[in-house]
This record gives C-alpha cells, structure tokens and sequence, in this order.
C-alpha cells in the first residue's frame, strides 16, 4: 500500500456542486436500492446479461476510446470505430469526450501536484470521487487542438447530455421491453450498471495510484494493481501507463490481462485502427534515469513550447 502525504487540493476550497451531489445521491438510490428490489421481485437473465454486456462495451471505450484514443492518442481510428467510443463514452454519463480527455492529460502532466485534478496525494477519497463534487480547472484550448479539429468529438461535446440520456437510459429500456422487461432495462441495466461503472472507473485514479507493487522503482504514486486486471479491462498495469502514456498497450506481458489492448489489436485487424504506438522497455529505463516525462510534444498540441519539469518525485513534494 502507498503512502501519500495528505493535503487539500486547492480545488477543495471551491463551493460544491450541488446538483452533482443530487445526481450522484439519485443514481446510487436507484442503482443499489430500488434496483436490487425490483430484481428480487423481477429476475429476468436477459436484463441481467444486458446489464453486463452495456457495461463491458461502455468501460471498454473507457480503457480504448476515452482513454487511450482520445487523451493519449495512442493510435488512430476509423470513423465508424469513433463513432461507437463517443456513443458509448456518453453511456458512461461522466462528462464529455473532450473535457474527460482534458482531464486526463493534466492528470498525467502533472500527476501528484495541485494541477492533477484527482491526484491522490490529496487523499483516496479525494482521487476517486470527491475531485467531482468541485468545480475544476477550465479546459486550455490549447491543450486540445487535435480534438477541437475532430468534428465528431465537438458534436459529441455540444450534445452530450442528451446522448447520455439515450444511451444510459433510453436504450436499455427500449432493448428490455422486447422481452417484456422495460422497468429492469431502465433499473437494471441502466441505474445499477451505472453505479458499478462510476466505481471502477474511479478505482483506476484511487486504487491504482494506492494498492498493488511498483517494478520500475520508488518513483510516482502509479502502481501494477493485478487484482483490477478484469474489472477495469486490463487498466491494471498503470505505473507503466504513467511511464509510456503513449502506448497502446497497458500490460506487455502475454499473462497481462489486457482487454483494450485485444480490442484494438482486433480492430487495427479489421482495418477499424491503425498507426498503434509503443513504448520500449529501453526507453522507459532511460526516461526513469533522465528524471523526465515522455516528451509533451506528444501529449497536445504546442506543448513541447512549453518548460519541462521533474515530475517522477513531484509525490514527495511539501
């Protein structure tokens, strides 16, 4: 287990954001009390196997889409490929693809600072839910030209509320009514499945970054967490992510379980991607040794104009 100096975040300091403590209040309600009481009246499998094939295709574009497409570009994708991430990012229901990738690539810039949005050196709680209930830094346009230029990614980013209600709730309720079951699409594999993606999803910025081992050495907060392998399809491994953000792969290891990875060897077999990065050990060992993140040429747009700094102690920092 890591130990993390604690803190407040400056963003701490902010008013709450009621309607988002309403909104997170509501969907757990929903999701872990009035769900599980309609499936103990109700049980149909079907609405069960939908539940968990919508949360396998929605954390999948987290890990490929979200994640390692559109915050570290990683490789590039087809249009169709995209347009299924964006679908499914908005089923997710957590904010945009252009603010989550914002977001993200200030988390991996400077990780384990104030400016790291949900770094855990402010605390567990704080990386894995509490960074939400405040107001965060506003998006530097500058930091996300490649996807202001994506058209789908701004149309994605206009209409994203309404794309999130159909596809977290509307869908699955339309799909469960062809077996007779509307109100377990809605509860089940709309409600409860959203629960259980907010928590996993979370568990990458909080237990990934506090449990499990670091083979690369003492630097970072990042860790191997073997037992997150699954839930969170193969994000586990993500002291090397921090390492080498701009490789496709997360586990390198034939014993890696890695599902974003298999999907996007899949798709780039389909001819769905193509240009797929990687990182070599070698390199990642000379990037440890010269005390330096991965060049930010690579991160956004103009950023190589900007002043580097030691980022593998920032943890340590008073």
């Amino acid at each position: 287990m890591a130990a993390h100096p604690k803190r407040a975040h400056p963003n701490a300091a902010l008013p709450i954001q009621w309607e988002v403590v309403a909104w997170f209040a509501f969907v757990h309600f929903v999701g872990l009390v009035m769900a599980p009481l309609y499936l103990g009246m109700h049980y149909r499998w079907p609405t069960v196997a939908l539940a968990i094939v919508l949360f396998m295709l929605a954390h999948l574009t987290v890990s490929a889409g979200m994640h390692r497409l559109y915050a570290h570009r990683s490789y590039r994708a087809s249009k169709p490929l995209e347009l299924f991430f964006l679908l499914f990012g908005a089923a997710t229901f957590q904010v945009s693809m252009l603010v989550w990738a914002y977001q993200h690539r200030m988390h991996h810039w400077r990780s384990d600072t104030d400016e790291d949005p949900y770094s855990i050196v402010h605390g567990f709680w704080w990386a894995h839910f509490l960074w939400i209930l405040h107001p965060s830094k506003q998006q530097e346009p500058e930091k996300l030209k490649d996807l202001l230029a994506n058209p789908l990614v701004v149309w994605q980013h206009q209409y994203y509320f309404r794309l999130s209600i159909l596809m977290t709730f509307v869908l699955p309720t339309c799909i469960a009514a062809l077996w007779g079951d509307a109100i377990g699409g809605l509860l089940v594999a709309g409600f409860m499945r959203l629960v259980f993606q907010y928590h996993l999803t979370w568990c990458i910025n909080s237990v990934a970054h506090t449990f499990g081992h670091r083979h690369y050495g003492p630097a970072g907060s990042a860790r191997f967490s073997t037992y997150l392998a699954l839930v969170v399809m193969g994000e586990h491994n993500h002291e090397r992510h921090h390492l080498a953000e701009r490789d496709y792969r997360v586990g390198i290891k034939w014993y890696h379980i890695d599902l974003g990875r298999w999907f996007i060897e899949l798709c780039a077999r389909l001819n769905l991607a193509h240009d797929l990065k990687t990182v070599s050990e070698e390199e990642i060992r000379l990037r440890i040794r010269a005390q330096r993140k991965p060049d930010r040429a690579e991160l956004w747009p103009g950023a190589a104009r900007e002043t580097r700094a030691p980022v593998l102690n920032a943890a340590t920092e008073p």
